[in-house]
């Protein structure tokens, strides 16, 4: 993708990448393939692109969204090739935050060619997984 950047595991918009992880190999001395956090050099093209793109809103100032962060990274392996995800941190870009009127963080956006976006609106839940999340995603056509 050319929106993309060296690897970042600190920049404020990255996005999750499942490709080889380079020097690494199975016991067997096959190459391992994993997440890998790419820097976004240029966001709004990437998100203008017309890609199927599920922007994953976090906060960090939050420690507690690890977990979340980890099984995004699955998703992301899981859905490689059918949409591509963005890692936003809400505090450094409020324009978007306010665009899709987000209250409360983590928060989804999946952005498909064509259609309006959809939120997820974690807000509305009392209490959410991630599993809800792929099941948000199902119904929107990511299988």
């Amino acid at each position: 993708m050319t929106y993309l950047g060296d690897y970042s595991y600190s920049d404020s918009a990255v996005c999750m990448v499942y490709e080889r992880i380079e020097g690494e190999k199975d016991e067997e001395g096959n190459p391992l393939y994993g997440i890998q956090y790419r820097k976004i050099n240029d966001l709004n093209g990437l998100l203008a692109s017309g890609s199927t793109i599920l922007i994953y809103f976090y906060s960090s100032m939050d420690n507690g969204s690890a977990l979340i962060t980890a099984s995004v990274e699955e998703m992301a392996s899981e859905y490689n090739g059918q949409m591509t995800v963005v890692m936003l941190d809400a505090m450094q870009y409020r324009a978007l935050v306010e665009k899709y009127d987000i209250e409360a963080v983590p928060e989804f956006i999946l952005k498909k060619n064509g259609e309006s976006d959809k939120v997820f609106g974690a807000f509305k839940y009392d209490y959410w997984t991630v599993g809800d999340v792929v099941y948000w995603l199902n119904e929107n056509g990511i299988k």
